[in-house]
This record gives C-alpha cells, sequence and structure tokens, in this order.
C-alpha cells in the first residue's frame, strides 16, 4: 500500500497527510508537492490510553510511526496485541474503514 503526502521544496520535509501548505515554512514555500511514501515504518514512540476519548475503546494504543522519506504519522494499533509495541520495531500501516491509519507489528 502507498500512502498520500506532499512534499516541501523549500524544507525537504514529508507531510502525512498531505497538504498544499508546508506547516513549517508556510506560503512562502508555494505549493507542495504530491507524492506517495510506502507503508512500512519504524516506531519512534508509543503510549497506551486507559482512558481514551469517546468513541474508542480502552486500551488505546497510539504510536509515532517514521515513513519513507522521514514522514511522520500517528497510528492507532490495528489490535491489542499481549506484548505491545516497543520503539524500534518495524511495523506495517494500513487505513481502517474510518479512514485512520492503523498498524501492525511486523514480527
Amino acid at each position: 500500500m502507498k500512502i498520500q503526502a506532499s512534499h516541501c521544496k523549500r524544507c525537504s520535509r514529508t507531510i502525512v497527510p498531505p497538504r498544499d501548505i508546508c506547516p513549517y515554512c508556510g506560503t512562502a514555500a508555494g505549493e507542495m508537492a504530491r507524492e506517495k511514501v510506502g507503508s512500512r515504518g519504524t516506531i519512534l514512540s508509543h503510549t497506551t490510553l486507559q482512558q481514551p476519548p469517546e468513541g474508542f475503546t480502552p486500551p488505546l494504543t497510539m504510536a509515532l510511526v517514521e515513513l519513507d522519506k522521514g514522514a511522520v504519522v500517528l497510528c492507532l494499533a490495528a489490535s491489542n496485541d499481549d506484548s505491545g509495541p516497543e520503539i524500534g520495531d518495524s511495523v506495517d500501516i494500513a487505513t481502517d474503514s474510518a479512514n485512520l491509519f492503523r498498524f501492525r507489528l511486523l514480527h
């Protein structure tokens, strides 16, 4: 699966989800270029919420995942794996029926 992203020509950052204006450089950078990044990445940080926002069932595990080209995306766990994620774990990302990013640990 490929994930839609945008790339800033000024600061060279890749942003997910795609945007028209770079959140770091603003309008001075001009329009961002559209591109796609791969769905495999590495966990940079994670947490488990015991009291998640309304509409989510506890425990809710979330992780910051770094994808190709330095893009970072906040993802929810695809399932409540007893082992849980660790920093540096390899994951694959997909979107669920609500268009939320979900990660799955690659063993």
